[in-house]
């Protein structure tokens, strides 16, 4: 018991760090308004992510050309990798936020929109963490990163805003 408190207080303190103490570039308002952004935004720009994650071209190039060119690319693959991650991880930040503010001013919470919310934003956080951990340590044990969990959890909360974004009309008989 006191150990899961534990972990839930230190989870819910690295969150509260991570948000306050994360640089704020203005990079929100380079979206535009909300609904502009739901408009362009598209899980197509991640397709390249999916390559990046692979094993592919590091074997191949280490077959064909050897260690050391391989070694070099592998490095470029991983930045590559993390500046979609920080790209996926601002589009994440901004789809919690949008969906956030439509269920603050909604009148009711249905199926504890907050809480799920609230739990998207924790499993997203972790996934990247878990990813960020295998790229550190893909030099000493190199393997493929899967990215499908995270690009779900951005689809589905991409969804999920898109629904909550749209006009609510109901006919009321009198």
């Amino acid at each position: 018991m006191v150990v899961s408190l534990s972990i839930i207080f230190l989870l819910t303190a690295a969150v509260g760090l991570l948000t306050f103490l994360a640089p704020r570039d203005g990079s929100v308002d380079f979206y535009g308004t909300d609904a502009s952004f739901l408009d362009h935004f598209s899980l197509g720009t991640y397709r390249p992510m999916l390559r990046l994650a692979t094993q592919m071209d590091r074997k191949f190039l280490s077959s064909a050309h050897g260690e050391v060119l391989a070694g070099c690319y592998r490095k470029i693959q991983r930045n590559l990798l993390r500046e979609y991650l920080r790209d996926a991880s601002r589009d994440f930040k901004r789809l919690h936020a949008i969906a956030t503010a439509k269920t603050v001013h909604a009148t009711s919470d249905p199926n504890d929109l907050s809480m799920a919310l609230f739990e998207q934003q924790m499993t997203f956080i972790m996934l990247v963490w878990g990813i960020e951990a295998r790229l550190v340590l893909d030099n000493f044990l190199p393997f493929a990163v899967d990215l499908k969990p995270l690009i779900g959890q951005l689809e589905g909360l991409a969804q999920q805003t898109r629904q909550l974004a749209s006009p609510q009309l109901s006919y009321q008989a009198f």
